[in-house]
């Protein structure tokens, strides 16, 4: 079995998210895992200097996806016994043979050079597309069995349908394109988790589209 995992950006900067991270991954059935960094801070960056420069949507895509390669060394080094993979037939093979591997990966390479290979939902290069999307893809791509959105809010109470939470900005709105790739799909926020201790609880953060 494989999890994929989005580690949302609004996660990067918390100083308990390593502790909180770890206790909640070994909560779960125990699965090959590959867990794929949001751009956080760092793509909100690029997105206000794109507005402010009128930057091209593909030109900024393209920037995210690098934050997200930045993000995705810093997430490697906070994960226990966590390798980092940015090759895509490195993954693959690791997957193959490791039945329990936990691996940090860094989709760049393969978003721009070998996501076209494959069938499926291809992503657009633009700001629809954030790290859920992205998640989502090498999810579809690598038949994963379940895919887990962690974030620091809630869903929308009166969720009913995909298409609702990408309405609000819970997730991006390419992510409704995947809803029938085969893959069960969880949305957790790792700031609530049930099993935290009170003192990493705080309050629920606003949901911003970040990758």
């Amino acid at each position: 079995m494989i999890r994929v995992i989005k580690v949302g950006g609004s996660l990067l900067n918390w100083p308990e998210l390593t502790l909180a991270l770890e206790t909640w991954l070994n909560e779960q059935l125990p699965v090959s895992t590959v867990l794929i960094a949001g751009g956080g801070r760092l793509v909100d960056v690029i997105r206000e200097m794109s507005s402010a420069f009128s930057v091209d949507d593909e030109r900024a895509h393209w920037l995210a996806v690098d934050a997200m390669s930045i993000q995705s060394r810093l997430l490697a080094g906070l994960v226990t016994k966590a390798s980092f993979i940015a090759d895509f037939s490195d993954l693959r093979c690791r997957l193959s043979i490791d039945k329990s591997a936990r691996i940090v990966f860094d989709a760049n390479h393969f978003l721009r050079h070998e996501e076209h290979q494959f069938p499926g939902c291809m992503l657009s290069h633009d700001w629809s597309v954030t790290s859920d999307s992205i998640a989502a893809r090498i999810a579809e791509v690598l038949k994963a069995d379940e895919l887990v959105l962690l974030k620091s809010a809630d869903p929308p109470a009166t969720w009913t349908t995909i298409d609702e939470l990408a309405a609000a900005g819970f997730i991006d709105p390419t992510f409704p394109g995947f809803d029938k790739c085969g893959f069960q799909r969880r949305f957790v926020n790792l700031r609530r988790s049930t099993n935290c201790p009170a003192s990493w609880k705080g309050e629920s953060h606003r949901h911003s589209q970040v990758r």
